[in-house]
């Protein structure tokens, strides 16, 4: 934990806040109405919300439900039992969560040990304890609670409470419309009367040396004497600074501090002696006015229930903001203190802070780069050029026309001068009797300047505000560049051109390229690699400014962090990492810069505003643990999961063996802390959690004994907290010792069947051996004898077919021959007809085609001489496929006689082509698929 000076923070008249952090609804995922928060001793933020119990561990929300799904509406921690509880009150209910074995809360309802109360719109509005005793306060009852004696009692008295307050030691009362009181042991016995009060009622009690103050809803704080019993007012202006807000809720966050929380205008902090802190609404960064509830957490934090969200603010951070609301200033370029007023350099002009006002200033309204003071004048940079302010007005320098982007005071060949750079030339100013004057241009260079460094050599080094940078030398009168180089890469072996960076630190140039830092040797006239600042420093070569706070401390501004170095003992050792995430509007990238007051103050340059950061003191937050919020185990077929203890040694079915953890580290302030966890016995190595949900799955885990440990660690690896849990896997059942030893019973039982039975086998084997050989040697005459009637088939079949293929030659030549004189007979027939020849000539020529043609159907004889020698091969076919044609069987005759394609043809007088359509059109009258083989089925067609 850390403190800050509070008189620094009172000191400063511009109102800087402390950052603040809100959650909505849809972060939280219950109801937008938040009533009341506590905190565990584990850290562990508790809010009554419309929707239930709601926890946050600065990672994780949980909702937990109260029955019938009520809202909260208070809640208190006790951390002091035996065992924590959180104390809950709702509409008609009250009860306490208490974490089991698994660290998961568990709901105990109080409401059943009242044995003769009737509730009656009974809403607990306030929980608070008084030594043994819990009370739970509605706005007609109240309920006290023995923890001892696990007794509750119900008192009604006549008028209902309002609010009860918790102040030192005692209890207060304020009564509806009646008295303040405080309770004595028995009861509430008036303290003071209504009219006293100025006819309000007390919303707030903060205690002080001497008594209390009183805050009235509407008309004040009192200031009451516990010695005289003697009212005061507190504070007038304080009262007139309040007068137009309700004050509903009032937190006394330190001895001297304490916050008022109101129904219309948020959040008010106050010091004892009156002065105002801090003042936080929905206008510079609270998420909503109307608090409904305030809690100071161990690190002085403050948390406000609002009517719609909830907001953390951090009153102890190190940096604070100021972002004007009544003006929007843009994007802060540079800013200067001077005389106890403020100036700002924004992109929209330049801004002062004075008399507890910021205005812009007139003839600035442009892009301003810069505001600085030299001596007693200030000068400020803009698109326009470069002006003087003097008496809140603007002076242009008119020889100084181009943009102005830089101005360096510097020692450049024993002459001291402002060096200034702008959107071309470089421009010199000189000291004319305790005034700087501008006085020239240097001649022989131009180019778009944005910073400017000179060396102990006198290089000037002019960085582009785009591409590489510059080494310049100028004459001795400072007039003319007699020497330029010119950088657009560090290193050549890069392979893409990245953006180069000038800096100074400690006296000595530092170049960057975003993957190393780099100095100039000008020993060797070269630039080279600065070997310290990347061994201490190797992870920050995005730096592009560098900031000195003092001879051993600086910041870098790198593209999204600005990181506090301290130079001890010869080494860079870093200090603070501040990340643009947690700054209210970071400034865009590349555009950070930081100033540092002639008191060592720094101030962050943002979007809209600046912060200003306050050095901390460190004190150790011992009760800050890392702990398990829940160790869950599950059966991945049954989809079945459970939470199992956290606090012992835990033994799991190996049918269980997927662990999930989820660990918590109460941590609310943004910095970046991680969680790493290494699980011996089974990871290489440490491991960093996601740390949106600080959750680790282990799945299909082997049997064994394992040990999972778990840190966390800043951003530096520095430890912060450690745990270990044990565990093991059980081996699953049919590994188990017994049943091994009976695996190898059975094993040896095996065993000795298979011996029993091949020696069995081998003597069966032998007589069945010389069966076998006597029945080979007879199946083998047999064989042999077969063998003899197969070739002689075989040669009988053999004959067949060439006999057969004799047969269709013969028949198929008889064939064609009748059909050729048939042919050739029609033709005559038609010539005759047709005149062409003589009836005689065609008579005596048909007669001599009549005598040389049989009356024989050849083609039946050849079917009949066919089936005989092939088993009724034709009348089979026609009886199975009665749609083939002469001209199919024909060929289906050929087919199964094994002719090819081109003999068929010579022996149809058909080409090629013909025999191949004729054999398709059979394929299709035999319904033949595709890889059926037409031969092959005429061939063995039965």
């Amino acid at each position: 934990m850390f403190t800050l000076d509070c008189a620094v923070l009172r000191a400063q008249s511009i109102p800087f806040v402390p950052p603040s952090y809100n959650y909505g609804s849809n972060t939280y995922n219950a109801g937008s109405q938040n009533w009341s928060v506590a905190q565990g001793k584990d850290g562990v933020i508790y809010i009554a919300n419309n929707d239930g119990l709601l926890s946050f561990d600065g990672v994780n929300w949980k909702l937990h439900l109260l029955p019938f799904n009520r809202g909260a509406k208070s809640v208190y921690v006790d951390q002091y039992a035996e065992k924590e509880r959180i104390y809950v009150g709702s509409f008609e209910e009250f009860g306490y969560f208490e974490k089991n074995t698994a660290n998961q809360l568990e709901y105990h309802s109080l409401k059943a040990l009242l044995k003769s109360y009737t509730f009656h719109n009974d809403e607990i509005w306030t929980i608070h304890k008084l030594g043994d005793e819990i009370f739970f306060q509605s706005f007609s009852s109240y309920f006290v609670f023995d923890e001892t004696k696990r007794t509750l009692t119900a008192y009604n008295p006549d008028p209902g409470p309002l609010f009860f307050f918790r102040a030192g030691n005692s209890l207060y009362g304020q009564f509806i419309g009646d008295s303040f009181s405080q309770y004595d042991g028995k009861g509430f016995r008036p303290l003071l009367a209504r009219n006293d009060l100025r006819n309000d009622m007390i919303a707030g009690v903060v205690p002080t040396t001497s008594g209390m103050l009183l805050f009235l809803t509407k008309r004040g704080i009192l200031s009451y004497d516990s010695g005289s019993s003697r009212l005061t007012t507190w504070n007038e202006r304080v009262d007139n600074l309040l007068k137009n807000a309700t004050i509903n809720r009032v937190l006394s966050l330190t001895d001297s501090t304490f916050v008022i929380g109101t129904l219309e205008d948020g959040l008010y902090a106050f010091h004892l002696d009156g002065s105002l802190l801090w003042h936080l609404n929905k206008s510079n960064g609270l998420y909503n006015n109307t608090v409904l509830g305030l809690f100071g957490d161990r690190e002085g934090n403050v948390w406000a229930a609002l009517d719609n969200g909830i907001s953390y603010i951090q009153p102890n951070s190190p940096f604070w903001f100021y972002e004007p609301t009544s003006i929007q200033i843009g994007l802060v370029e540079d800013m200067l203190i001077d005389r106890g007023n403020l100036y700002l350099a924004t992109n929209q002009g330049v801004y002062k802070y004075s008399e507890n006002q910021i205005r812009p200033i007139p003839g600035f309204e442009v892009q301003s780069w810069f505001i600085r003071k030299f001596d007693n004048q200030i000068f400020v940079g803009h698109n326009r050029g470069t002006s003087l302010l003097e008496n809140d007005r603007n002076i242009p320098i008119s020889e100084s026309f181009s943009g102005g982007m830089d101005m360096e005071n510097i020692r450049l060949n024993g002459k001291d001068i402002l060096l200034q750079s702008t959107y071309s030339p470089l421009q010199v100013y000189d000291n004319h009797n305790g005034r700087w004057q501008f006085s020239h241009r240097i001649t022989g260079f131009a180019d778009l300047i944005n910073n400017v460094e000179v060396d102990h050599e006198g290089n000037i080094w002019a960085g582009h505000m785009y591409k590489g940078f510059y080494r310049l030398r100028v004459d001795r009168d400072i007039r003319n560049i007699v020497e330029q180089e010119y950088y657009t890469a560090l290193d050549s072996a890069q392979r893409f051109r990245t953006p180069l960076k000038i800096m100074k630190l400690r006296g000595r140039i530092v170049f960057s390229d975003f993957h190393k830092f780099y100095t100039y040797d000008d020993i060797k006239r070269q630039i080279v690699p600065f070997e310290q600042l990347n061994e201490d420093l190797s992870d920050m070569a995005d730096t592009y400014k560098m900031i000195s706070v003092s001879d051993t401390s600086f910041w870098l501004v790198r593209e999204n962090e600005y990181t506090l170095i301290n130079y001890e003992q010869g080494t860079y050792i870093v200090r603070e990492k501040i990340p643009f995430g947690i700054l209210n509007n970071p400034p865009n990238k590349g555009r950070g810069n930081v100033y540092v007051d002639e008191n060592g103050l720094s101030y962050f340059f943002l979007n809209g505003g600046i912060g200003k950061y306050l050095a901390k003191k460190e004190t150790r937050q011992t009760w800050k643990k890392l702990l398990l919020a829940g160790v869950s185990i599950s059966n991945r077929k049954k989809m079945e999961m459970k939470f199992i203890p956290v606090n012992k040694k835990n033994f799991i079915p190996y049918s269980e063996n997927n662990l999930t953890f989820q660990f918590q580290y109460p941590n609310f302030s943004k910095e970046k802390i991680y969680v790493e966890c290494f699980l011996d016995g089974y990871d290489s190595g440490w491991m960093q959690i996601d740390n949106n949900t600080l959750t680790v799955n282990y799945t299909n885990l082997p049997a064994g004994d394992y040990v999972l440990k778990a840190r966390a660690v800043d951003e530096l690896q520095n430890e912060l907290s450690n745990l270990t849990f044990s565990f093991q896997i059980k081996t699953p059942w049919y590994r188990s010792s017994w049943i091994i030893v009976g695996y190898i019973l059975l094993l040896i039982a095996f065993l000795s069947f298979v011996t029993q039975s091949y020696l069995n086998k081998e003597i069966d084997k032998k007589n069945k051996l010389f069966q076998q050989q006597e029945k080979e040697r007879l199946a083998q005459l047999e064989h042999q004898e077969k063998l003899i009637t197969q070739l002689k088939n075989e040669q009988l079949e053999a004959d067949l077919m060439h006999k057969s293929k004799e047969l269709a030659n013969a028949s198929m030549l008889i064939i064609n021959h009748e059909e050729l004189l048939k042919d050739l007979k029609e033709m005559i027939q038609q010539f005759v007809r047709e005149g062409k020849i003589q009836r005689a000539q065609g008579t005596d020529l048909i007669r001599l085609i009549d005598h040389n043609l049989t009356d024989e159907d050849q083609w039946e004889q050849f079917q009949h001489n066919f089936d005989l020698i092939h088993e009724n091969f034709f009348r089979k076919l026609k009886e199975k496929y009665p749609a083939l044609t002469p001209a199919d069987l024909r060929l289906s005759a050929l087919l199964r006689l094994n002719y090819s394609s081109k003999e068929i043809a010579q022996m149809l007088h058909l080409t090629p082509r013909g025999v191949e359509a004729a054999r398709y059109r059979l394929r299709k009258k035999l319904a033949l698929e595709s890889e059926e083989n037409l031969i092959e089925f005429m061939i063995n067609f039965k």
